[in-house]
């Protein structure tokens, strides 16, 4: 190297390095963890030594690029690289730093390739496996990235940021047991892993182990008593399992390491509201609105509270408020209806649901509450008014149809309730639940086979539509047709809902049909026990208990239905049947 260009290089290093010591990184002969594509989780490690090119052009070329990207000279950075690159071609360090310009630039490809080039040099260099592995993992090639982590790991068995990366990776794509495998191996070589253990138990958290998870938390916090993200995932858990008195002392164990943490503060105060220590929740709400009194949804969650305590004025004040700094917020602005609706302001109700707009997701509820308290007030006329324009404007909206067919059907106007029926299906022509009222509105009017049909075009929308499948079954059964049919669609209604009274007292009415009586009693039985208050359940017990010549049980429940508030044709069959059983009683 002749004189003048040493000259320049020994300038330049000197420029250089009174650089590099007012803090900014600093080329070294030990190796930086390259990867931008992906954020480690801890200190990155220091990697592998690598002797650098004996040529000083190279050199040069490699400070001068650092020296343009201190000042931010990207560009200008990259064209330097490039030309050290060019002195010396098989150095592996100034392919991975051109690549890590690339990741900055979003050229992603160029950068996979360089990393590529440096290792064809040197197939072990860390350096380029850590950085491909952060791109293919940022472009969800999963599978790539994989295999190179677990290159890394094969070639420095310690890395530990390596297992969490793969770790990550295998869940991304659902591999839940590869990705604690990978886990348990990083703990196995650092028994002491905070990182381990924690996300050890994130896994466990969504594959719903929640005893392994708490376990895994409970040792995150043993080595580090401190990390709050433990503790409010310990915290989940616990909640997750009802177990709420030990998630609330979790949540008070970070409130003591972090007084303004409003995550562990809010869940502590729905904690509270779930057990109905009211008080107890508004006080944290309080001390989360003393950090932040702009926190519109603290005032929310505490005029919810104030609901709950009976104390409307106080929730319409914070109601209020919010909808003063925010007026277009409409779960708020139904908040409030619901609160004078309570209060037994029904005109002040009214005003606040009427504000609630068509693209609302509320719309619908708005106009269900505001046709409730027209009907109380005896202003039908004007609830149908209102439903009328809410249809137009959003034709589209299938529950408007089934409020305003149900207001007309109140009213025993039964026709029209069935052209409001028939409009909705113009606009919803494949909205099972227009077809499913529209059933139900011909089986009071007498026309049965329109039921049937209409019962029928909903199981071809939705073949698991558990209220068609159990009306189609009851009324087979209870005209005494097709009951082995009848019996299949109730018996999969009832897997649907297992536990619904009316469905239960279907499936037993199919048997009292077939004449097993027994079977028919057990499941009688037991829809009473889930709805004791329906009338037509309890004589259909009574019913059962009659067949098995259960007669002073039988007596008892028609009596029991008798008082149930029974329609006029059933309460004269009940006093029928009472009658004729004490009677038979005598003989």
């Amino acid at each position: 190297m002749n004189r003048c260009l040493t000259k320049v290089l020994v300038i330049f290093l000197s420029l250089f390095l009174s650089v590099a010591c007012a803090g900014g990184p600093e080329f070294q002969k030990s190796e930086k963890n390259p990867s931008s594509a992906q954020p480690a989780p801890m200190k990155p490690q220091k990697l592998q030594k690598k002797s650098l090119s004996s040529d000083p052009l190279a050199y040069y070329y490699f400070l001068l690029s650092q020296f343009k990207l201190r000042q931010g000279k990207i560009d200008e950075a990259m064209k330097d690289l490039k030309e050290a690159i060019t002195r010396d071609n098989k150095e592996p360090s100034l392919r991975v730093e051109l690549a890590t310009l690339y990741v900055h630039k979003g050229l992603l490809n160029e950068a996979i390739e360089e990393c590529n080039i440096a290792l064809y040099h040197d197939p072990d260099y860390l350096s380029a496996h850590l950085l491909l592995g952060g791109i293919y993992s940022m472009l969800k090639k999963h599978p790539l990235a994989i295999a190179t982590y677990n290159k890394v790991l094969e070639i420095n068995p310690r890395h530990r940021e390596s297992y969490l990366f793969l770790s990550s990776l295998y869940e991304d794509i659902q591999d839940h047991d590869q990705a604690i495998n990978v886990l348990k191996r990083l703990i196995k070589m650092e028994p002491n892993s905070v990182m381990g253990y924690y996300a050890l138990g994130r896994i466990y958290i969504r594959t719903k182990s929640y005893e392994l998870a708490k376990q895994n938390f409970l040792k995150t916090l043993e080595i580090e008593p401190n990390l709050i993200s433990a503790w409010m995932d310990l915290g989940m858990t616990y909640e997750i399992q009802d177990e709420p008195e030990k998630a609330a002392e979790v949540y008070k164990k970070i409130l003591t390491l972090d007084p303004d943490n409003k995550k562990a503060r809010s869940r502590l105060g729905q904690i509270f509201v779930k057990e109905k220590k009211f008080d107890d929740a508004l006080n944290q709400f309080r001390e989360m609105q003393k950090s932040d009194s702009e926190d519109l949804n603290i005032r929310t969650k505490m005029g919810l509270i104030y609901m709950e305590q009976g104390n409307l004025d106080q929730a319409i004040l914070e109601f209020n408020f919010v909808l003063a700094v925010n007026p277009k917020d409409d779960r708020v602005r139904y908040y409030l209806g619901a609160a004078y609706v309570e209060k037994s302001a029904f005109d002040q109700a009214v005003v606040e649901f009427k504000k609630i707009p068509p693209e609302s997701t509320l719309f619908s509820d708005s106009r269900r509450n505001i046709t409730l308290i027209l009907r109380k007030q005896n202003r039908m006329g004007e609830a149908i008014r209102i439903l009328e324009e809410s249809i137009q404007a959003k034709p589209k909206e299938v529950d408007l149809y089934l409020i305003l067919s149900a207001v007309f059907e109140k009213e025993n106007q039964m026709e029209k309730a069935l052209a409001i029926l028939k409009r909705g299906l113009e606009n919803n022509q494949n909205d099972p639940e227009l077809h499913f009222q529209l059933g139900a509105l011909y089986d009071k009017m007498g026309d049965f086979d329109k039921m049937v049909t209409e019962m029928k075009e909903v199981l071809r929308l939705n073949p698991n539509h558990a209220d068609a499948l159990n009306y189609l079954g009851y009324s087979y059964s209870d005209r005494g047709i097709h009951l082995e049919e009848a019996l299949k669609l109730v018996q999969k209604a009832m897997e649907l809902k297992p536990n619904m009274g009316y469905i239960t007292d279907s499936l037993g009415w199919v048997y009292y049909k077939l004449g097993n009586y027994e079977k028919a009693v057990a499941e009688l039985e037991k829809a009473n026990r889930l709805t004791p208050d329906d009338a037509t359940i309890t004589e259909h017990l009574a019913d059962g208990y009659l067949k098995l010549s259960q007669i002073e049980k039988a007596i008892e429940f028609y009596e029991k239905s008798l008082k149930l508030d029974p329609k006029p044709d059933q309460k004269e069959r009940l006093q029928k049947k009472i009658q004729e059983l004490k009677e038979k009683k005598k003989f």
